[in-house]
């Protein structure tokens, strides 16, 4: 995470807390820059946010909404939050889902 505006750095405890609030959001699969800029109003966080190639842009939306609300909850003075959605890689920290393993029975 970096810090623009004022040149004051994010307190390592809000850096904890947007990272938490992005990764542990169900929907998010990867995490990509994420900026804060400090300013005399606020706080404006910006975050590139990874979805699997089939994940419906409904749903996006509605992970998107859920990001917004977790970050405004994990810091306080935060006036506006710009997410980018992308497509992302598998991750490599999760076991693989059920879905994609397919087992064949001898014939």
């Amino acid at each position: 995470m970096s810090a623009t505006g004022d040149s004051t750095t994010i307190d390592p405890r809000e850096a904890a807390a947007i990272r938490g609030a992005l990764v542990m959001t169900p929907g998010v699969q990867s995490v990509g820059e994420v900026v804060v800029h400090r300013h005399d109003d606020g706080i404006l966080v910006t975050a590139i946010l990874g979805f699997g190639p089939s994940t419906p842009v409904t749903d996006v939306v509605a992970v998107m909404r859920e990001v917004k609300v977790a970050i405004a909850a994990a810091i306080s003075g935060v006036t506006s939050i710009v997410l980018e959605p992308m497509l992302a890689g598998p991750r490599d920290d999760m076991d693989t889902p059920t879905d994609v393993i397919v087992i064949r029975g001898a014939d």
